[in-house]
């Protein structure tokens, strides 16, 4: 993370922030979450969710720590109704917004353009993988959850007291519905920027992926080997 920069908000109680990359972001939460032991697939897409996520604004980072750090790995059982899990926990949100990226738009074709998901945990997880179902059919999808609704297309519409809420939930059920409106980003946003706590406790993750080096390994080759000298 040699480009990551920490800096402090103009106001003077606001907290540090750490700003990466978008690649560096998306390196960082892929080998985190193969470190909690996903597949090398899902990691990959939630690298890429990740990135969509800070691009609009959104502190992924968080929300997949919390998702990965103690992972369920429930897939939903689909239907063209209702998506739950096989023993009623809440299904995991990397493996259930892979499914609706792949079958979403064939269910819709099939269970009168609407779609009922849950409970999923970290549910602003689906949001980038929703977008990915709104690009496939050329429109955008509606959420509707505890009476709150939200638009994704191309960025996420909604209002910001709904939108803070859906971030802040753990689990959550949600019914998605087909929409025609197409609609630009109100603004640009800013790449969100992560807390250092987070992108310590990925780091951590991510440390799982390598192998510690042996006496055997060095003399072998793979680094300086018992001496710096050349």
């Amino acid at each position: 993370m040699s480009e990551a920069t920490e800096f402090m908000s103009a106001t003077a109680h606001a907290p540090v922030g750490v700003r990466l990359s978008r690649t560096e972001t998306e390196t960082l939460c892929f080998k985190a979450t193969r470190g909690a032991g996903y597949s090398w697939g899902i990691a990959e897409e939630a690298a890429n969710a990740v990135g969509w996520l800070h691009a609009n604004g959104i502190d992924g980072t968080a929300v997949l720590l919390a998702a990965i750090v103690a992972p369920t790995f429930n897939a939903p059982v689909m239907s063209n109704v209702f998506w739950v899990s096989s023993d009623g926990k809440p299904l995991c949100p990397l493996t259930t917004g892979a499914a609706l990226s792949d079958f979403a738009t064939s269910v819709f074709a099939s269970s009168n353009d609407h779609l009922k998901v849950g409970a999923v945990r970290q549910p602003v997880l689906l949001l980038p993988f929703i977008a990915q179902c709104a690009a496939t059919i050329v429109g955008s999808i509606a959420i509707e959850w505890e009476g709150r609704n939200l638009m994704v297309g191309n960025s996420v519409k909604t209002d910001a007291e709904t939108l803070s809420a859906f971030l802040s939930a753990s689990v959550a059920t949600i019914t998605l519905s087909l929409s025609s409106d197409l609609f630009e980003p109100d603004r640009a946003s800013l790449f969100a920027l992560a807390s250092p706590h987070t992108i310590t406790a990925l780091d951590a993750l991510a440390m799982r992926t390598t192998v510690p080096a042996t006496e055997q390994s060095r003399n072998s080759g793979a680094g300086a080997g018992t001496s710096d000298n050349d």
